[in-house]
């Protein structure tokens, strides 16, 4: 398939900038070019180096790191909840809970609504480490946004807006 260069070595695929009634025509295609492989490609690539340098730096895993992160911000929850807003299934999530309570990360008490339902806790050791953490994960992601201008960046987050509640609505 022929393509256009149009940035600094940015290859897009014939057809995606000419927009008709429905849209760019993608029928011409090859699986490369199909954006749902290019975002899921750039999604795993993205979580390895998360991996890597969560595991270098600090030992956690990607599900760990959410966790975290998730308990600083929005405090207190379900191992359900935990599983929905991180991205991940709930048996992973357990499995990741059950070793950051075991460090002394998190805590685990009893629902006082749901009898079946345990709620997880930021402990003060996985609130010492999320302080020392959030500055690397801010600087990772300050490097990778230094590499887009900042037309491009704002494109790029109104895209994944877009998408989102596109994908959210959708799904409901």
């Amino acid at each position: 398939m022929d393509s256009k260069v149009t940035g600094p070595s940015a290859i897009v695929p014939e057809g995606l900038l000419e927009t008709g009634p429905d849209g760019p025509d993608t029928s011409r295609f090859e699986i490369l070019d199909l954006f749902t492989v290019r975002f899921a490609m750039l999604a795993r690539l993205m979580d390895r180096e998360s991996k890597q340098l969560l595991d270098i730096n600090f030992g956690l895993s990607l599900a760990e790191w959410r966790i975290l992160a998730i308990l600083a911000i929005s405090g207190p929850m379900t191992v359900s909840d935990l599983a929905e807003q991180g991205g991940f299934d709930k048996s992973q999530i357990s499995r990741a809970v059950a070793s950051m309570e075991e460090a002394g990360r998190v805590t685990r008490s009893d629902s006082p609504t749901d009898g079946r339902s345990a709620i997880i806790s930021l402990a003060e050791e996985g609130s010492a480490l999320y302080g020392k953490m959030i500055p690397v994960i801010r600087e990772r992601n300050r490097r990778l946004l230094a590499l887009m201008t900042p037309d491009q960046r704002a494109t790029l987050y109104e895209a994944m807006d877009i998408l989102t509640n596109h994908l959210r609505e959708k799904m409901d």
